[in-house]
């Protein structure tokens, strides 16, 4: 083999692996650099241009191989000759893309293992640490929204108990004899199912006629014309809501105006009269 290129292939072999050392002794003692210490693809196309470089001939040898030689067996030799050099170079181009593929792939695993190095230490403990506070303060706030629900789905099935408890009380003013004794033995378990509501923010709430139509707070349960009240508006109200802890437990019923019957016929004779 020609020395010359046997040397170039020597030094392309100790340059990629001076550049796998460089890699192998980044991961090993600098688990924590964070910015990729392994060359860079710019970098790497210029070894490449560098070892392709010294893949092909210098003048000296294409003048030497383009020059003039003897014919005959002198002919034949400086063919063969040309032929082995093509040959070997194109056997070192095909080395050089295989080593550049691999060199690609080790520049990958070697972020990969960055990385990996990046949630080690105090460092990972710290995002650890975040990432349970986070989970921690979700699942509070789920099971607080689910203590929340079970409360009020809890306490609905009870409001007409506690109604009809208020309607019988508010009946023992007009009571005597036996019936004001009655009421007065219930008055003390109503007092206390009063302290029990009162305790768990159980409140009231009734819209009077005029107010507006709330769908959030409201439930509408008829609408009619009227002459006093203005359209969509309560006109009525046949049943109180209630809130409990600031939570809607159940709408008001009401009656909503549907303004005034003169305008609401006039409004369809010129519709009619339009079409």
């Amino acid at each position: 083999p020609n020395p010359a290129w046997a040397m170039r292939v020597c030094s392309t072999s100790l340059a990629l692996a001076l550049l796998a050392f460089h890699a192998a002794e980044a991961v090993v003692l600098q688990p924590r650099v964070r910015a990729p210490l392994f060359p860079s693809p710019h970098a790497l196309r210029c070894l490449s241009s560098s070892v392709r470089l010294a893949a092909e001939p210098s003048e000296t040898e294409a003048a030497a191989g383009d020059g003039a030689v003897p014919d005959g067996e002198g002919m034949s030799d400086a063919k063969a000759e040309k032929a082995a050099k093509k040959a070997e170079k194109d056997a070192l181009r095909a080395q050089i893309d295989e080593l550049e593929k691999k060199l690609t792939s080790a520049r990958g695993d070697f972020v990969a293992a960055q990385d990996e190095a990046k949630d080690a230490g105090e460092n990972g403990y710290l995002l650890l640490a975040a990432n349970f506070e986070r989970e921690r303060q979700r699942a509070r706030t789920e099971l607080d929204g689910q203590a929340g629900y079970g409360r009020l789905e809890a306490m609905r099935p009870l409001l007409p108990f506690v109604e009809q408890f208020a309607a019988l009380q508010a009946e023992a003013d007009g009571a005597d004899g036996g019936a004001a004794e009655v009421h007065k033995y219930y008055s003390g378990i109503h007092k206390q199912l009063t302290q029990v509501l009162e305790a768990a923010q159980l409140e009231p709430f009734d819209s009077a006629p005029g107010d507006a139509y709330d769908w959030r707070r409201h439930r509408e349960v008829e609408r009619r014309p009227s002459e006093e009240v203005a359209k969509n508006c309560v006109l009525e109200q046949t049943a109180r809501g209630y809130t409990m802890g600031g939570e809607l437990l159940r709408e008001a019923e009401v009656v909503v105006s549907s303004g005034s019957a003169a305008a609401a016929a006039a409004a369809a004779s010129a519709a009619a009269a339009s079409a």
